[in-house]
């Protein structure tokens, strides 16, 4: 569910970079803006980054005392003062996310340990063999409990934890069932059971790919305000450096 941040838009920058793009993620609502507030903070700080950029540009044009190398030169260093300080915020952000989203993905693929009774765990591993002995387990039933996958999927559906941890939380094969469908299960469960969990980890990757697709923008969008590339301001730069040291030595 997107949400509206209500911010101002500067018609001068891409709106790729708006700390909107964020709000605007199916992922970011009441559940996840508490994660997610730190990047948009991060987008915020690049916003206005490349809009104080945009202002020295502006005033740079108008200043007739420069040259246009002088101007490039000028708007470039405020340029490489923006990235500076906001380059180092994004880049934390990125990595506090990955960082949850880790953390959480331990959580939802935790093992489990049988709620019920010995004896009845023990039955109902038989119950759940029998059904894959009879109708196989290798795919995801579509009809639930008409296999033995499809039978521990109604159990997830309906929050049976007695009947689901007994089938996940020993040996796969106890119950007949394939151990990488175990934990395609297991992870069913989890997220079934902690539904805010599994969606705070899709917002955290959906901001991560977020970062990394906007990412190279912001160095499209500050050589588009500079109006040259990096390397050619320094080729000019290092020229009107040494032009000033020459003439300090006369």
């Amino acid at each position: 569910m997107a949400v509206d941040l209500g911010m101002g838009v500067d018609t001068r920058i891409t709106a790729s970079l708006h700390p909107q793009s964020v709000a605007s993620l199916d992922e970011y609502d009441s559940d996840t803006e508490g994660e997610l507030q730190q990047v948009v903070q991060a987008f915020t700080s690049v916003y206005e980054g490349v809009g104080k950029v945009l202002d020295v540009r502006d005033m740079a044009v108008k200043n007739t005392a420069w040259s246009e190398d002088m101007r490039t030169i000028k708007v470039q260093e405020m340029a490489d003062r923006a990235f500076a300080k906001f380059a180092p915020q994004l880049d934390k952000a990125f990595h506090n996310m990955r960082a949850g989203a880790e953390l959480i993905e331990k959580q939802l693929s935790a093992p489990v340990e049988a709620r019920a009774a010995h004896s009845i765990s023990a039955e109902i591993r038989a119950h759940v063999k029998g059904l894959a002995e009879r109708q196989g387990t290798s795919t995801l039933d579509k009809r639930p409990g008409q296999s033995a996958v499809g039978f521990v999927q109604a159990a997830i559906q309906n929050g049976d934890a007695a009947t689901v941890t007994a089938v996940l939380g020993a040996p796969a094969y106890l119950s007949g069932i394939d151990p990488k469908m175990q934990e395609v299960l297991l992870r069913q469960w989890h997220e079934k059971a902690n539904p805010v969990a599994a969606k705070r980890l899709r917002a955290m990757r959906a901001v991560m790919d977020l970062i990394q697709d906007r990412a190279p923008l912001i160095h499209m969008e500050l050589e588009r305000v500079v109006g040259k590339s990096p390397a050619y301001a320094k080729m000019l730069r290092d020229k009107h450096n040494a032009a000033e040291k020459a003439l300090g030595g006369i």
